[in-house]
């Protein structure tokens, strides 16, 4: 039986036919073109898997790189999740010191997924830096409205990855509190138009990668 899910709305292309080829064999990989740790050591790392994951981190990236130029981001898509566990525990898996060239082994993640965040954890338990990992997914939170309404009934939209960034870098607080309340507000104020308009503000729907 063959099963085949795809997303019923518009979605963004970021890789070309060869590297998503590439990519999607490769289960898991750094997205240079969308990181600014420019090969180096980030403060955070920023990984995603689903659609909808994908596209709110590479939002958030965006904010990141325009608010904090100085903040150095990896951002990591995930599109095999076995790759997460140990090579001991599964064919797919990355070996330990694979694991954490991707995701530093001190560094916060926040990872932003399409699923229940605890599947996640529990993939990753055994891992290095799992003390520094925080999961954003799927809170069984929803009700008919617009998807980015949905995204944030789910604390999954890129307002609140930002802010999860602010909370959980070393001394990002302090310096970064007035982005931290524009999130706050950016995010009241989508939740405003979309009771207004019924639908998403084309500033967040029309969204597309700036760099």
């Amino acid at each position: 039986m063959n099963v085949i899910v795809a997303g019923k709305q518009p979605a963004l292309d970021y890789l070309s036919m060869d590297d998503a080829v590439v990519h999607c064999t490769r289960g898991i990989g750094i997205w240079e073109w969308a990181s600014s740790d420019e090969a180096g050591e980030p403060d955070v790392v920023l990984a995603c898997c689903g659609d909808i994951p994908t596209l709110e981190t590479l939002a958030a990236t965006a904010i990141l790189r325009e608010s904090l130029p100085d903040l150095k981001v990896r951002v990591v898509n995930v599109v095999d999740l076995m790759r997460l566990q140990p090579d001991t525990e599964h064919p797919h898996g990355l070996s330990d010191s694979e694991f954490d060239a991707v995701f530093t082994n001190d560094r916060p993640v926040v990872f932003a997924y399409h699923g229940y965040p605890w599947l996640i954890h529990r993939l990753t338990y055994r891992r290095t830096n799992h003390g520094n990992l925080h999961v954003r997914g799927y809170k069984e939170e929803g009700t008919t409205t617009t998807p980015f309404d949905m995204v944030m009934l789910n604390d999954l939209d890129r307002f609140h990855l930002v802010m999860d960034v602010i909370d959980r870098v070393p001394g990002l607080a302090d310096r970064a509190a007035h982005l931290r309340q524009d999130m706050e507000d950016r995010r009241l104020r989508a939740r405003a138009w979309t009771r207004e308009h019924g639908e998403d503000d084309p500033e967040i729907s029309d969204w597309t990668w700036p760099y």
